[in-house]
């Protein structure tokens, strides 16, 4: 089948919120579509890159019809610099019916505010760490704050950035004073709510999960390794780890295969990775970053931390490589993507 695809995505580097260094990530899409684009044209197909227009959606919907596509592959994850408008692009292929792959605006609106979709998952069993949402450093903190075990630690992100936007060594704090300044710099740098969750310093799985509905599939487990990190350094992934190859954190915090494990913990982080997957409505291909406390005998995990439904799909990416560890080809994923997009949409038997 010989398919004309759509690449559509966002060309403004700008961003709503943090530093330069932030927009690394906006820049880091290139290479994802090149790579996608490459996979496309091995399978025999079309393709054609169009830019989402924030302020031209018309035009965006016209250059779609104009070249004829059957498929878009969806790779906005912002418009204006603003991720919570990643949304808007998969509502507008939605109102002109185009076939699209990955999630819908619900299921990127659920998991990019991350206090609604805490308790989503909450709602559906899904179990999560302790936190709470604070809008300014003054703010009153919640009474389990105070009554829970002593040098107890918490981490501080944005309540609504994908990408480990805000999310760096000081993020993990421990006290009243350093959990109400890293608040005081998420909100005036980031313009928004801090999330604070209590940090699970144990083992972080990267579980992907590729397809819809009944048919979605738990591809082989991925991890972060810490070992490489140093001990006074505390075990988070980072934004410098994904994104700055100069820093200490890209290099000594890789994602691999998952390390051995009993059978009965790698059962359990699937099930809960694959419940939070269908409790958010995740659709077409996703991850789920979960952790497990070192104490896994004190009932200690795996909690979700983390859910993306638009993760990089470049081939040395987490989610690429999970699809090798299946035996699954960066073309062969793409078509298996796409083929959902069509399912969906009632075009592909």
């Amino acid at each position: 089948m010989s398919l004309r695809v759509a690449l559509l995505e966002t060309r403004d580097e700008s961003i709503a919120g943090g530093d330069e260094r932030d927009a690394v990530a906006v820049r880091a899409a290139e290479g994802a579509a090149l790579s996608i684009e490459r996979s496309c044209h091995a399978l025999g197909w079309r393709t054609f890159r169009v830019e989402a227009k924030p302020d031209a959606p018309d035009w965006t919907l016209a250059e779609l019809a104009r070249v004829e596509v059957d498929v878009v592959v969806q790779l906005v994850e912002s418009l204006r610099g603003e991720a919570r408008f990643e949304a808007a692009a998969a509502w507008l292929l939605e109102w002109a019916r185009i076939p699209y792959t990955g999630s819908g605006p619900v299921a990127i609106t659920l998991a990019l505010e991350k206090p609604v979709a805490r308790a989503v998952l909450a709602s559906h069993g899904v179990p999560i760490p302790e936190g709470f949402v604070i809008d300014e450093a003054g703010a009153a903190l919640p009474p389990a704050f105070a009554t829970g075990p002593s040098g107890r630690r918490w981490i501080v992100k944005p309540a609504r950035e994908d990408a480990s936007h805000g999310i760096d060594v000081e993020s993990v704090v421990a006290g009243e004073s350093e959990v109400r300044a890293r608040v005081g710099h998420v909100v005036r740098t980031f313009r928004q709510p801090a999330l604070v969750e209590e940090f699970v310093d144990g083992r972080e799985f990267n579980v992907a999960i590729l397809g819809s509905g009944a048919d979605a599939v738990v591809l082989p487990l991925g991890e972060i390794d810490f070992s490489r990190l140093s001990p006074d350094r505390p075990r988070v992934l980072t934004y410098a780890a994904k994104w700055d190859e100069t820093s200490v954190e890209y290099h000594a915090t890789p994602s691999v295969g998952a390390k051995p494990m009993s059978s009965a913990l790698e059962e359990r982080i699937r099930a809960v990775a694959h419940a939070a997957y269908a409790a958010l409505g995740l659709s077409g291909y996703g991850r789920v970053d979960l952790r497990v406390d070192a104490h896994l005998d004190a009932g200690r995990g795996p909690f979700v931390i983390d859910i993306n439904p638009n993760p990089d799909l470049s081939p040395e990416a987490g989610f690429s490589k999970a699809a090798a560890r299946a035996g699954i080809s960066h073309a062969d994923l793409v078509r298996r993507i796409v083929d959902d997009a069509l399912r969906r949409a009632g075009s592909l038997a």
